[in-house]
């Protein structure tokens, strides 16, 4: 495992959230040509086309404010270029496992481990991927809560997917 840019787990008393692009941020069912309720912006970041709702800079900005969040995405150090760029974030640490596997097999375990500290050092931890019903339960340490962006076809991260105890330590409401 190598975790890159990894913040001290035990000294930071906030959540620690595990992030995904594709599915998430990405808005898949956009790129695949749905009609959204959302306007999209459309972003060229390393020869892909990725589909970005108008509100998703500022739903990400929340969590960067409350969470330490890390980057858990086949994108890698790549999600700090354009797509950070265009949320507004900084560059976030990125869970890598040194390899360049485009599939997604290898995260629970590459996650472990900076999962665990977090839950030994009584944070909650929290994973956004869209897992398709397909929880890692078995293969993360229990206590990571999970949201499944495509559990209900969404392909993207809504709001309303959040876990109340993260949306209360929100500063603000959504601008549309």
């Amino acid at each position: 495992m190598r975790l890159t840019g990894m913040t001290n787990t035990t000294d930071n008393p906030n959540p620690l959230i595990l992030l995904d692009i594709d599915g998430v941020i990405n808005d898949l069912n956009a790129l695949s040509g749905l009609d959204r309720d959302w306007g999209i912006d459309q972003v060229y970041s390393h020869g892909h086309m990725v589909h970005i709702p108008d509100y998703m800079g500022w739903l990400i900005r929340q969590l960067t404010d409350i969470a330490e969040v890390h980057w858990c995405t086949t994108w890698r150090h790549r999600a700090n270029d354009e797509i950070a760029e265009h949320l507004g974030i900084e560059q976030l640490p990125v869970v890598d496992d040194g390899t360049r596997s485009r599939f997604v097999d290898w995260k629970a375990a590459a996650a472990h481990d900076l999962a665990e500290a977090a839950i030994k050092a009584g944070r909650r931890v929290l994973w956004i991927e869209d897992f398709y019903g397909r929880l890692p339960i078995d293969e993360m340490p229990k206590g990571v809560e999970f949201v499944d962006t495509a559990a209900h076809d969404e392909m993207v991260l809504e709001i309303d997917m959040l876990p109340d105890w993260l949306l209360q330590l929100f500063n603000s409401t959504p601008a549309r």
